[in-house]
């Protein structure tokens, strides 16, 4: 793993929801584990033992036993279980420190470490709890009997277990065109508000059947709606509907049909709160529908309600008598008077119809006349005028006899006013819902293998690109749209739940209608129903980003990221996979790229990043489909050959060794150490293979080293002279010049010929500076002169890389140096610059003034020679001025 995958593999961990702890394992002499030191915790981790990472780095587990809970030490006596079996281990555990449950995972990615992942699985105990407490419920009320049908204590335990606003019993009556609420459950503000938004106890209320109600009845149990409006739509009006959402904040409704052998008894309602969905629903609903059927009697009457039109209505105050088509009132009570100001006597003799609110005159017409066919009329409302000309609400239960309408009414203003406020609550409320990701839903499957979606929110049709009205026609529509490669795991998965019973959980990718590919995480739980179905309640959310970045991490902790190829990490598991007799003979073959530390410095790492893609490319397109490249170093690769002999081995080590040699990076030749091993049987270890074709590649990288470093000097040169043309004219004259320079100082033979071929290399790391610069006419900014005066340190890592160069490297890396101490790289001054790099500085100097650059005009020899003087003490050596005068310079004139 290179430095930036292991920082990048670091800080996944750091940042991971799971808690994570890795511990070094301490060996005693006899290499038996004896304590575990904290080598890396994550946030997580911390989080979860309330504590700093600093406080965990670098000690052991012994010295922390006295701050861990006596549950927690559960969890050190498996890590050392994990060490010493080496296999990977999974239990649970409950925190008492967080109140939570955790299902840690303890295991070993490499040889002296062991680690352990954190899980909050805290919700699905919770479920699990929930399960066992209702089967406790359930036993205990069907042992108590038929009466505790409708015993109130009943369905508050429901409401409670399930987290409802209001769960209502509901029984057929005789006439079997009605029925009656006979128990309700809800918390006593609904119980006070229901008397005075409804104008009577729900209790004993005598319900019409309405055609609706009977149709949506003979949908199978149980029946889930986002509202109770479907339920009640044509029982009460459907404005008094709207109120009791409003007013109520109901939400979602599932209804539990109450019937044996096809006779319908009645129902058990429960109602949800606000956007409050019915998560925990999914749990109660076969016991539900267990309990009822065995209590339920199929000669259970219920006695009728009075059928009084006043019924429900004992709290209203106002009453009006008037004739159905005169209109004229023949009575009304004194409460009118509080409520509209008006004398009685007066609105007695008053055109009452004429009070009604201008917006409301053409309802109000409208209610007469359903009144003349129905003959009757209920929860209508309208506004009146007061004596102070404000307007009141009155809400209307109407009833004809005869030619006469009686009526009782009540003031609703205030309720009215607040069903108003609440309307633009709901509209932001509606708009919210439309706007949380992922969806719920209900899935069913019967026994004969069909299927369908009772329930699910607006978000199914954005992750699954199937619209409601599509679902409703055909179910498996929805399932068309999973991707082909995908499909099988998905409806294994689901029959594998719905056989035993299990949470189904999957991962899977959806093809949306525009073509995109989305990924999917599903989760539900899943429930058996009385008659044989299995009901799923689940929730599913988009994972795509989440999928892509788990795709990425698991790319990078097994791919080179330079190269593409397999890494270190992938490779040293490969290894164990491939030793395996259904692989032999198996063969590996090391390959060291040549160069790349020269190319580096040469040509910089972006050259030497494509010497190694390059070679990567070759090595991938000889290799056969079944084989693997491994980058296992800066310039180390090994090929992994299942069912590769010997011979094979090695002539494709020589084909490949020939491809390397016909490509080339800036001039230089690609070329690469090799030596491979094969194993036949189980008489040497992978190991043992593996090393013996490293020692072979080695033996070839020696052997080549010398020839190999000469010759790519040679080439870097050839290159220069290539790219700058004038460099070689020039690094001819220096090398003239300076050897004169040399000679004239009493240098033998053999130390002329060393600084002449030092002034024929001095100027080799110009080969990593750009054209743009040294052709630049006008003045070098200060980047470029930082560039520029970087090649004599280029030039010595390029000759350092041969041994006998290393004195020529010395003297190279100096010749820019100055006398005063202002040269650069170093800076030194005086004698401590070597006596070859002075003398080179001066040629070099003289040179470049008399030929002249693209930045500067050539001088005069006599121009030259001046700025010579002048800088001696300065610049140069005062005393190899003084020779280059007497012996150098009279040649030149020559």
């Amino acid at each position: 793993m290179t430095e930036r995958d292991q920082t990048q593999y670091q800080s996944l961990l750091r940042h991971m929801p799971q808690g994570y702890v890795e511990f070094k394992v301490v060996y005693d002499e006899t290499g038996e584990p004896v304590d575990y030191e904290f080598f890396e915790v994550n946030a997580a981790f911390e989080k979860i033992m309330k504590a700093k990472r600093e406080q965990f780095l670098g000690g052991r587990i012994t010295d922390k036993l006295k701050d861990f809970e006596y549950s927690e030490r559960e969890w050190i006596v498996q890590v050392a279980r994990a060490v010493s079996s080496g296999e990977a281990i999974t239990f649970e555990h409950f925190s008492r420190r967080n109140k939570a449950w955790y299902e840690l995972s303890v295991f070993s990615e490499r040889p002296g470490y062991v680690s352990t992942l954190f899980n909050d699985i805290t919700p699905h105990v919770q479920e699990n709890n929930a399960l066992k407490q209702l089967v406790n419920v359930s036993h205990r009320f069907v042992a108590t009997g038929r009466d505790l049908l409708i015993n109130q204590h009943f369905l508050d335990q429901i409401r409670d277990f399930t987290g409802a606003k209001a769960v209502t019993l509901n029984l057929m009556n005789e006439d079997g065109a009605s029925y009656s609420t006979v128990a309700l459950s809800g918390i006593d503000e609904l119980l006070e508000r229901s008397l005075d938004v409804l104008g009577f106890h729900p209790v004993g209320k005598k319900w019409p059947m309405t055609e609706k109600r009977r149709e949506l009845l003979e949908a199978e149990s149980p029946l889930v709606f986002d509202e109770i409006g479907p339920l009640i739509d044509g029982a009460l009006p459907k404005r008094l509907v709207k109120n009791i959402l409003r007013i109520f904040d109901l939400g979602q409704v599932v209804l539990f049909k109450i019937e044996k052998d096809g006779v319908f008894y009645g129902d058990l309602t429960i109602v949800m709160q606000g956007q409050k969905r019915a998560s925990r629903l999914g749990l109660v609903e076969l016991y539900i529908v267990h309990i009822l059927e065995q209590m339920t009697k199929a000669d259970q009457q219920v006695g009728e309600a009075k059928d009084s039109m006043f019924e429900g209505f004992a709290t209203v105050d106002l009453e009006c008598i008037m004739s159905l088509h005169k209109r004229d009132i023949l009575h009304l009570n004194k409460p009118w008077e509080r409520v509209l100001g008006f004398p009685l006597e007066e609105l007695e003799n008053m055109d009452f119809i004429g009070l009604v609110h201008p917006d409301d005159v053409e309802k109000t017409e409208h209610a007469f006349a359903e009144l003349d066919t129905a003959r009757e009329l209920y929860r209508f409302v309208n506004r009146y005028r007061t004596v102070d000309g404000d307007y009141r609400s009155i809400e209307w239960h109407c009833k004809v006899q005869g030619s006469y309408i009686y009526a009782v009414a009540k003031d609703v203003t205030e309720r009215v006013q607040l069903e108003e406020e609440l309307a633009e609550r709901d509209r932001l409320l509606t708009k919210l819902s439309d706007q949380v990701p992922g969806a719920i839903y209900q899935f069913e499957r019967r026994p004969d293998g069909s299927f369908s979606f009772p329930f699910f929110s607006r978000g199914f049709e954005v992750l699954t690109g199937v619209t409601p009205e599509q679902v409703d026609q055909d179910a498996g529509l929805v399932f068309t749209k999973i991707h082909p490669d995908d499909y099988p795991n998905v409806m294994a998965t689901i029959d594998e739940s719905y056989r035993n019973l299990t949470i189904w959980d999957a991962e899977f990718r959806v093809i949306m209608p525009d073509g995109r590919t989305t990924w999917i995480l599903g989760s539900s739980r899943p429930e058996k129903l009385a008659d044989g179905h299995v009901l799923w309640h689940g929730y599913i959310g988009d994972v795509t980003e989440k999928k892509k970045y788990e795709m990425e991490i698991e790319y990078l902790s097994y791919h080179d990221q330079l190269t593409g190829v397999k890494n270190r990490r992938y490779f040293d598991e490969a290894l164990i996979t491939y030793d395996d007799p259904a692989y032999y003979p198996l063969a590996l073959i090391v390959v060291d790229v040549n160069g790349l530390k020269l190319t580096n410095d040469a040509f910089g790492h972006l050259v030497g990043d494509r010497l190694l893609i390059e070679a990567t490319n070759i090595l991938k397109r000889e290799i056969r489909g079944k084989d693997t490249v491994a980058r296992i170093g800066g310039d180390e690769f090994v090929l992994i050959l299942p069912q590769t002999s010997p011979r094979e081995a090695k002539q494709l080590s020589d084909r490949l060794n020939r491809l390397f040699h016909e490509r080339s990076i800036e001039g230089l030749p690609i070329s690469a150490s090799f030596g491979e091993a094969v194993k036949i049987d189980e008489t040497m270890s992978i190991v043992e293979v593996y090393n013996l074709a490293e020692d072979r590649m080695y033996h070839h990288k020696v052997s080549e080293k010398q020839s190999r470093r000469h010759h790519s000097i040679q080439l870097i040169m050839r290159t220069l002279y290539e790219k700058i043309p004038r460099e070689e004219a020039h690094s001819e004259r220096v090398a003239a010049l300076a050897g004169k320079l040399g000679e004239a100082m009493g240098f033998t033979s053999s130390e002329v010929s060393e600084l002449k071929t030092a002034a024929v290399l001095h100027d080799i790391g110009k080969v990593a500076i750009s054209n743009e610069i040294l052709d630049k006419t006008g003045p070098l900014s200060e980047a470029e002169w930082r560039e520029i005066k970087r090649h004599p340190e280029v030039s010595y890592n390029i000759l350092s890389t041969v041994p006998e160069y290393g004195v020529l490297s010395e003297i190279v890396l100096a010749h820019h140096e100055r006398w005063d101490g202002k040269g650069y790289p170093k800076g030194v001054k005086a004698y401590d610059i070597p006596l070859a790099s002075r003398i080179i500085s001066i040629a070099d100097t003289f040179d470049v003034m008399v030929t002249g650059r693209p930045y500067r005009q050539a001088k005069t020899i006599d121009e030259a020679l001046k700025v010579i003087r002048e800088e001696a003490g300065k610049q140069f050596d005062p005393m190899l001025v003084d020779v280059f005068f007497e012996k150098v310079v009279p040649t030149l004139q020559q």
